[in-house]
């Protein structure tokens, strides 16, 4: 299920407007360190301010950090269920069910370790408390990644 996107761009409008997408407008910023010669992140910060709902969150990435994957048989297994394209199902801004797809080339990730989270829309919604934010799963990272999403977006009857 997609909550919502947060973009920094004008070009939200077209498919907020056009599509119904609940696409919201946020204010983004970046405050990240890549160190070439590890391939990792020394410092990796973000925050979307968002009259909607704002987002913040920390990570480091340190040599130790490793795959671990509880509950799959495999690293392989577990990457494929983690980061393979997907097809996100949305609310319309007008209230019917929508879809769309998205792909990517196969992700290069690393681990990472939060520092801290705060997603504002989770806690609201009661989906997620702020400690349980902060006790992730798993943490994934690449440095760079080209997405397609796949529109028009299809309404689903």
């Amino acid at each position: 299920m997609v909550f919502r996107y947060d973009l920094d761009s004008w070009t939200l409008a077209i498919p907020r407007y056009l599509w119904n997408l609940p696409w919201h407008s946020a204010d983004m910023t970046f405050d990240c360190h890549f160190d070439n010669e590890t391939g990792r992140y020394t410092k990796y910060s973000v925050t979307a301010d968002s009259e909607w709902a704002t987002a913040e969150v920390s990570l480091e990435q340190k040599v130790e950090d490793v795959f671990a994957f509880t509950g799959f048989p495999d690293t392989e297994s577990a990457l494929v269920y983690l980061t393979h394209p997907l097809a996100g199902f949305y609310h319309r801004r007008d209230g019917k069910l929508g879809t769309y797809r998205v792909w990517h080339k196969r992700l290069n990730v690393r681990t990472a370790s939060l520092i801290s989270a705060d997603f504002k829309l989770l806690s609201t919604l009661g989906i997620v408390t702020p400690s349980e934010q902060n006790q992730p799963y798993s943490v994934l990272i690449e440095p760079l990644n080209e997405f397609t999403i796949y529109l028009p977006p299809q309404i689903i009857d």
